[in-house]
């Protein structure tokens, strides 16, 4: 006599010490039938079943409710291996990770493995008491003992792969033998590159430099073994999968020709340039509770998880776990005819292209979306084996998730978590998953599972005081744009029961947290976040500083995004010296139209507050590629089109950009600035087109700024041996001491090893700053980095500059090095 198998989604054994298994088909029959297999090797593993659909799960397909609620039946595990049927369960599965609450949720792995043969072998050493990660590996290998039988190796079941698994390390030796070219007989230059990055190639080095790449299509390889082989320069994922580490060679090729010999040179700098070594704030006693001065010792987490600091600071208030917005989930998904389901998913990609955000990281995230080989996948599966627009896409990223997680190192696994964002963002323009929840009212601390950068780039410290994350790295791009934002940021805190609305006391700093502190621990720690905050906080604003001759020098602030013009009015400064507007494009692949401009533009104006804003219209050219201005490769970008010459090479987009920040600066203390400016009629003609624009638009009707005070960027000598002449067309003079800096010295700002050169000739540059500031009709500031240097600022000040702009986390310390000074009066 056999037991029937137990109703959808229960539970077969009341063990919960062990790993569980869900088994995930669009078959309920063969689902049993191999439920029973299961109970014969492992009689007392738990086991659960969300298989076929329909009100008794006889239809074929999936149902993602009823696979949630099979995990929120398993929650209690030590954790769950969901095994699957076929790749296009894999939508489900994942749909009801994303809907699981945190708290019910026990470590889960979805394991690409055969499903009868991974599940057998999963059973026994799940029975055995194995981990999560060995009996996801047993059910791996469940293959080998037929392949050997067979004496061949067929492609093992990974769950929408295009290629058989890598080996260790083969990530990096194997890429696809059918994108693999020889280049002998080819004439093609090369230039060999040693990666100086300390995460080698990651997301963003790669991103841009396929945006080289792009600007001639077809025209660029790289290869890893020096040669033999070389793949085309035309996608993000192989780039990763190369898998290059700091210290390793990469061999970039191009045809014979000057422009790709400056692309070529171009690329091998963006890899050789190491950017600056991010600090992480660290204890020894990291992942311990926090002591009873802070917080009791009886409040400690108990976890086997040590929490890791990302973002130092001090935060106390309720949990907000950050889940997504439910979805009504049809049993059975329709799909329509394959062309159909192409135009759906290409539109749900356009409308992640459109609403891309100006974000360097997420820019490069949509990168993928540009990928040949992703591309290529989701149309097949569509075509092929007519799968719906969002399973194949879910398929299609899995296959290129299984090839990125062979990576061995950890900083490049950890890119893996801008995939998975990009892909919810995909799956929400489907309309598949929801968005996420965000807490609108009251401050709290967000629990996340991982933190996506697209929701990191969201939160505000006046509404988001801390995060916790039970993932997560301090490496990582949320980390990266909470670091920004200034909010204390936790990772790897791991599965410890967390309850929404739980009150927490998080030190990010020393990683560490404890939950349900007392009404007197909770005073205590509020009084260390007041002391913290004060230690870190001027006084008093920061807006000028008095001198001994009775002037003053005013303090301004450098910015390129919201967070930072909110930073910089928090500290009181007396205005935003430069809004660098590059940022309202990185990563468009097209023109932004005038009202994308318009809105983008306002978001940083409301951020500013009432000061004054200085933003520099579109810096394009040298270091600052735009796909959509079609800039053509030079031999020498840095003395070739920049600036102001670009702009006046492209009406078109200069005339809308114009338009659109004249729109957007009603009601706001708008200043523009030109950059790259040489000789004096390229300002008369910027003056005449806005004098145009400005009768165009009161024509239509449409308000704007006017009148509006037009600046220029000092930056080439020329104009600051010749400044007279520019007095009467300029409302104001930014001296840009980097890029005036290299034109004086002829050093590349880039060239690290030119120091000398930059050192002796710093009486050059300050005797031309001081030519700009004897003339007394305009006022002039600063605004390169080297105001940021005390001993500089003195030398500015004492040639009769009266501005400095530098980037708001480094205003304090200016101000303070400045008033223990002698210039400073008594």
């Amino acid at each position: 006599m056999t037991t029937p198998a137990p109703p959808e989604g229960a539970v077969a054994s009341p063990r919960q010490d062990s790993v569980a298994l869900l088994l995930v088909g669009h078959s309920r029959v063969m689902a049993d039938a191999l439920l029973g297999l299961l109970r014969q090797v492992a009689p007392d593993l738990r086991v659960a079943v969300a298989a076929g659909a329909g009100e008794d799960g006889r239809e074929l397909g999936t149902d993602a409710t009823a696979i949630l609620r099979a995990l929120e039946d398993l929650g209690n595990a030590a954790g769950v291996l969901i095994l699957l049927d076929l790749g296009s369960a894999l939508l489900s599965a994942q749909t009801a990770l994303s809907l699981l609450d945190a708290p019910q949720r026990a470590p889960v792995r979805i394991c690409p493995a055969p499903y009868v043969e991974g599940a057998l072998a999963a059973a026994v050493a799940a029975g055995g008491g194995a981990n999560l990660d060995d009996v996801c590996q047993a059910a791996l290998g469940a293959l080998e003992s037929k392949r050997d039988a067979l004496a061949e190796a067929p492609r093992a079941g990974s769950i929408g792969a295009d290629d058989d698994p890598p080996q260790d390390g083969e990530a990096s030796a194997k890429p696809d033998d059918d994108k693999l070219h020889s280049i002998e007989g080819l004439d093609l230059q090369s230039i060999e590159v040693t990666l100086s990055d300390p995460a080698g190639l990651h997301l963003r080095p790669a991103a841009a430099l396929l945006r080289l790449a792009q600007q001639a299509p077809g025209a660029f390889f790289v290869s890893i073994d020096g040669g033999a082989t070389r793949l085309p320069l035309d996608s993000l994922s192989r780039l990763l999968r190369l898998d290059r580490r700091p210290g390793q060679k990469l061999w970039l090729y191009a045809n014979q020709n000057p422009q790709a010999t400056a692309q070529l040179e171009e690329m091998a700098k963006l890899l050789t340039s190491a950017p600056a070594a991010v600090t992480i704030a660290s204890s020894p006693r990291a992942g311990a509770a926090i002591t009873r001065d802070d917080v009791s010792e009886s409040h400690q987490v108990a976890s086997h998880a040590t929490p890791r600091p990302a973002v130092p600071g001090l935060a106390m208030g309720p949990v907000h776990i950050l889940r997504r917005a439910r979805k009504a989930q049809p049993e059975t998904q329709q799909k329509g005819d394959p062309q159909a389901e192409l135009r759906k998913i290409q539109g749900a990609w356009q409308k992640v292209l459109d609403a891309a955000p100006a974000d360097e990281i997420l820019a490069a995230q949509s990168l993928f979306l540009q990928d040949p080989a992703l591309i290529q996948g989701v149309q097949r599966r569509i075509l092929v084996e007519h799968l719906s627009a969002a399973e194949a896409w879910v398929a299609a990223v899995q296959g290129l998730r299984n090839d990125l997680e062979a990576i061995q190192d950890p900083a490049l696994r950890a890119r893996l978590s801008d995939l998975d964002d990009l892909s919810a963002r995909v799956l929400e323009a489907l309309g598949v998953l929801g968005d996420w929840q965000l807490p609108t009212s009251g401050a709290c601390i967000l629990l996340a599972e991982d933190l996506p950068p697209s929701v990191a780039r969201r939160l505000s410290h006046d509404r988001i005081l801390g995060v916790l994350d039970r993932r997560g790295g301090p490496q990582s791009h949320a980390a990266i744009l909470l670091r920004a934002a200034n909010i204390p940021y936790l990772v790897g805190i791991g599965p410890a029961p967390i309850a929404e609305g739980q009150m927490v006391a998080m030190d990010a700093g020393a990683g560490r947290y404890a939950l349900d502190p007392t009404a007197e621990e909770q005073k205590a720690f509020a009084k260390r976040i007041v002391a913290s905050a004060i230690a870190t906080v001027p006084s008093q604003p920061i807006t000028s500083l008095a001198l001994a001759d009775g002037s003053r020098v005013e303090f301004w602030a450098n910015v390129a995004s919201p967070n930072e013009a909110k930073a910089a009015a928090s500290l009181g400064v007396a205005g935003i010296g430069l809004l660098r507007s590059e940022m309202l494009f990185l990563g468009a692949t097209q023109a932004p139209t005038e009202f994308e401009q318009i809105e983008r533009i306002q978001e940083l104006l409301q951020a500013a507050g009432q000061r004054p804003v200085i933003l520099r219209v579109l810096d394009a050219g040298a270091d600052k590629s735009f796909p959509f201005l079609r800039l053509g490769a030079e031999p020498n970008p840095a003395l070739g089109l920049r600036g102001i010459r670009v702009l006046e090479r492209r009406p078109d987009f200069f005339r809308s950009h114009l338009r659109a920040l004249l729109r957007a600066g009603v009601g706001y203390d708008l200043r523009l600035l030109l950059p790259m400016v040489t000789i004096v009629q390229e300002v008369a003609r910027t003056r005449q087109l806005l004098e145009r624009l400005h009768a165009e638009l009161s024509a239509e009707k449409i308000p704007h700024l006017w009148p509006v005070s037009l600046g220029i960027m000092v930056e080439v000598p020329a104009v600051a041996l010749k400044i007279q002449d520019f007095v009467p067309l300029a409302d104001f003079f930014s001296v840009g001491s980097n890029d005036l800096g290299q034109y004086t010295w002829a050093v590349d700002r880039e060239q690290g090893d030119l120091g000398e050169i930059e050192a002796s000739g710093r009486a050059a540059l300050l005797d031309l700053c001081a030519l700009v500031a004897q003339q007394k009709q305009r006022p002039v500031s600063v605004c390169g980095e080297a105001a940021a240097d005390p001993s500089m600022a003195r030398a500015f000040i004492a040639r009769g500059i009266r501005r400095l702009s530098v980037a708001p986390a480094l205003i304090p310390a200016l101000d303070r090095a400045l008033r223990e000074s002698d210039i400073h009066s008594a």
